[in-house]
């Protein structure tokens, strides 16, 4: 038994190692438009990932939020460039983890689970660091070996702000 129980150790540490030498980082720098419950806004999104095995992947952001990223409550067609805004996201970050699932060798869909902080200033509201609970899913597709978009819906559940919902395009790069 004790025979067996090593055998199948040294199997899997052998394969993950085999698999290691393919594991690849992936960079992406994309635009995301973000609904928050107050306002909503747009961001420059950088990600770093790298790849466990086929089907698992840790993922870093960072997010940076764009000028004109405010809630301002104003009528259509009225002048409101002096109107005070409710609240700018400026910047977050986040990790998390995702499951992927290969559908070719050039597109895969992935779901994930992670934590984002965000930044906010606000006139009304809370101001300052905001946490949450984030899940999302999407889709990678490759043009060739390194370069590829990916697209992607996201979802942060904030302590203080509510719920985020957030749509993004990316361009990725494999390394």
């Amino acid at each position: 038994m004790k025979h067996l129980i090593l055998t199948t150790a040294l199997v899997a540490v052998f394969s993950a190692g085999a698999y290691a030498q393919e594991a690849r980082f992936t960079l992406t720098e994309g635009y995301a438009y973000q609904q928050f419950d107050e306002f909503n806004a747009h961001s420059l999104n950088t990600r770093l990932s790298y790849d466990l095995n086929q089907f698992i992947r840790v993922e870093a952001n960072a997010v940076s939020g764009l000028s004109g990223s405010s809630g301002i409550d104003c009528p259509v067609g009225e002048n409101c460039s002096s109107v005070e805004p409710r609240a700018r996201f400026r910047y977050g970050y986040g990790v998390s983890v995702a499951g992927t699932f290969p559908i070719s060798e050039q597109l895969s869909m992935f779901a994930r689970v992670g934590y984002d902080t965000a930044n906010f200033k606000a006139t009304a509201g809370p101001s300052g660091n905001d946490s949450g609970l984030a899940l999302g899913a999407g889709a990678d597709f490759f043009f060739n070996d390194a370069h590829g978009v990916r697209l992607e819906y996201s979802r942060t559940d904030f302590e203080d702000r509510g719920d985020a919902s957030s749509w993004g395009i990316a361009y990725v790069r494999r390394f």
